[in-house]
């Protein structure tokens, strides 16, 4: 199973951590899909990654193979149990169709279910994704678009 991941989980240390049976296929785009920031994470203290979408925009991110263990290990993390009343789950778990390399490729993601207010992230929070978008080589364009956003 394919896990398209555009926020923390890009980086490779925490998903090593997270999904160790984890294979790196690359990096992908989503397009007609923007990064927000529409919860709170009890766990990080601060606003924590979602998309949504939105006509023009993208999402960079990293695809990887997943064992059905791992992706069992992920929703636990993730907060999203399948057998739960939808209002229940932290993120929605949902298929979107990425291009790697002019190829589409079917992966799954998690949907951040929105919460009211205003989120921001910290600066541990946005140093994981900012890692992670470096070292998996997202484009310079993307990463300097990361890098303007504020932490709290």
């Amino acid at each position: 199973m394919l896990y398209f991941a555009y926020g923390s989980n890009m980086w490779r240390q925490q998903m090593a951590e997270r999904c160790p049976g984890h294979e790196l296929i690359g990096t992908a785009v989503l397009k007609d899909h923007t990064l927000c920031f529409p919860r709170f994470s009890k766990i990080r203290k601060c606003g924590v990654a979602g998309i949504r979408p939105q006509p023009g925009a993208e999402v960079w991110g990293v695809v990887y193979r997943l064992t059905a263990q791992d992706f069992a290990a992920l929703d636990r993390r993730e907060g999203y149990d399948p057998l739960q009343p939808p209002h229940v789950n932290r993120y929605d778990r949902r298929s979107v169709r990425v291009l790697r390399d002019g190829e589409s490729l079917d992966c799954l993601t998690y949907f951040a279910r929105e919460e009211p207010g205003r989120h921001v992230p910290n600066a541990a929070y946005m140093q994981a994704i900012l890692t992670g978008a470096e070292e998996n080589g997202l484009p310079r364009e993307y990463v300097t678009q990361l890098r303007t956003i504020i932490p709290q």
